[in-house]
Parts: structure tokens; C-alpha cells; sequence
């Protein structure tokens, strides 16, 4: 699925203007307008309360946060030098996880913080990110962790040889390319666990290799399914023993983003996203983009 538009989710707060920054690279990086959503709704918050009752109508809180919006997203644009991106803002009421998926089509990426703040400009993003990964029609990235070294150059993503996965491999080498970085599929496996008998030390040896093979065979498939190169020089092929979510996330330092898959082979299908993409969003240090395959129902959006 073609990325046809970024929207950005934020509220004023630091991690909203991490998360502003990034879509507007990637706007540029992809040559597409970034379409900037303030969700408001009111809080019991009491700084909030008081500054409502000074206002006279809806009219004019609607005039202040319109203009509160827009000048902080001009400082952040004029900050990030990116006034040559298309852009436009806007101020939305409602709940913020409905209203930034309504407002991001199928064809859009979606773009938040990792947290934010409650105040009267805006919704709190921190409770809402993992809403947004969780039940997105598209892909969405959580902006998190420390700016990457430039020098570093990379695009991490895990495979497990599921659709889902070869749609965040597509995803990762579109993202790579547009960088400039390389790409770095990596495909986790463990050992089956033997119950009493223990996790691994009753195996025969010819039982492991056997293991280790079918592994990196999953790796080659999803590799050839997703249309990559293997040989191209910017491509590194990762095959680690151990679970996937610390895997990824150890193999995440300094990278420029992390691509996972709504959900993979692992839990209930049912599920919109799997143990391994909710721990990535929560816990990596870098951003973490979680791609929707094209099998991802989200019908149950709060």
C-alpha cells in the first residue's frame, strides 16, 4: 500500500513536536503534504476549567486554539527548516484515538508521540499512541527514543515470515532507499520448549541445525516474498537466536526506525497487534513504525 499523506498528531507538548519533526522529514524524504491534527476535548483539568470560564463563546475557544495551533506548528516547521514541505493544520474535537484515525485514511501514515501532555490545546498523546498502533486503518509511527547518529544510516525490521511482515519489510526498504540507509531484516528464533525436559539441553545436536535452518529459510522467503535483493550492498540479513521482541530491541540502538508488523505468527489472530509491535512501540529506542497488512481488520476502534 502507497503512502499517500502524512498526518501528525500533536498537542504542544515536547514529544508532539519529536513527532512534528519527524513527519516533516518524512514529508519531505517522500515528497507528500503533512496534514498536522490538534484533537481538543475537555479535561477536569483545574487550569483548564478556569481559562474555559473566561472564555465568552465556543466562537472565540475555538479562534484561540485555531491560532495556538498554528503558531506553535510555524515554530516547529521554521525550527526543523522545512518550510518547503506542504502543510496544514487543524483543530479537531472528539476523542483523540477516533478522531486521528478517522482523519488518517488507509492510505496514510499516521504519525504521534510516544506521550504528551492534558491541557486545554490538546488531547494526551501518551494515552493514545498505542490506541492509534493498536487500531489504525494504516500505518502508524510512534516517535520515541533519541535523535539517531546521522552517520549511523539505518533501517531495522523484523520478519517472521507472515504477510504482515513481508508488508513491514516493503515498507522498511521504501523507507531505507528514501534515506539513504541500510536495511536490516532481522528474523528471530528460539528453540522449542520441552516442558519438564527443559528448553534445549535434551536435544541432539542434528535437531538444533535443523531449527536453525528452517529459521534462516523463513528469513530467505521473506526476503524473495517482500522482492528484496538479498545482495544489494545496503542490505544486511540478521538471522538471531532468541526472542523476537529483545531481539529487535536490542538490535534497535541508534536506529533510525524500527519497522514491525501489526502482528505476526505469534497469539490470537484476532488480535490487531501482536506482543511483539505493543513492546516495540512501548519500549524501543528509536521511532517504531508498525505496518497493517492488508488482512488487518480494525473494526473494533474505540
Amino acid at each position: 500500500m502507497a503512502v499517500a499523506s502524512v498526518v501528525v498528531g500533536v498537542d504542544s507538548s515536547p514529544e508532539s513536536d519529536e513527532a512534528l519533526t519527524w513527519a516533516l522529514e518524512e514529508g519531505r524524504l517522500r515528497n507528500l503534504p503533512v496534514r498536522v491534527v490538534n484533537v481538543w476535548h475537555p479535561t477536569d483539568d483545574p487550569q483548564e476549567i478556569e481559562r474555559l470560564m473566561e472564555l465568552q463563546s465556543v466562537v472565540q475557544l475555538r479562534a484561540g486554539l485555531v491560532d495556538e495551533v498554528a503558531s506553535s506548528v510555524r515554530a516547529v516547521v521554521e525550527q526543523a527548516q522545512a518550510t518547503d514541505v506542504a502543510v496544514t493544520s487543524e483543530v479537531l474535537y472528539g476523542h483523540p484515538v477516533r478522531e486521528l484515525i478517522r482523519t488518517a485514511d488507509t492510505d496514510s501514515l499516521l504519525v504521534v508521540g510516544s506521550r504528551g501532555r492534558g491541557s486545554l490545546t490538546g488531547s494526551i498523546l501518551g494515552s493514545v499512541s498505542q490506541g492509534c498502533a493498536q487500531y489504525a486503518n494504516g500505518h502508524v509511527v510512534v516517535v520515541r527514543g533519541r535523535r539517531p547518529d546521522p552517520a549511523a544510516g539505518r533501517v531495522l525490521v523484523g520478519v517472521d515470515g507472515s504477510s504482515t511482515s513481508v508488508q513491514a519489510l516493503r515498507f522498511a526498504d521504501q523507507e531505507a532507499r528514501a534515506r539513504g540507509a541500510a536495511l536490516q531484516v532481522v528474523h528471530a528464533w528460539t528453540l522449542p520448549y520441552l516442558g519438564f525436559a527443559g528448553r534445549s539441553g535434551s536435544l541432539p545436536q542434528d535437531a538444533i541445525d535443523e531449527f536453525a535452518a528452517r529459521a534462516g529459510e523463513t528469513l530467505r522467503d521473506s526476503m524473495r516474498r517482500g522482492s528484496i535483493d538479498a545482495t544489494r550492498p545496503d542490505v544486511e540479513m540478521w538471522l538471531v537466536e532468541g526472542l523476537p521482541n529483545l531481539s529487535l530491541l536490542q538490535a534497535a540502538g541508534n536506529a533510525d526506525l524500527l519497522v514491525v508488523g501489526s502482528r505476526g505468527y505469534g497469539g490470537w489472530k484476532g488480535l490487531l497487534m501482536g506482543s511483539v509491535s505493543a513492546q516495540c512501540v512501548t519500549q524501543a529506542p528509536c521511532p517504531v513504525a508498525v505496518v497493517r497488512g492488508g488482512d488487518d481488520n480494525p473494526t473494533n476502534a474505540p
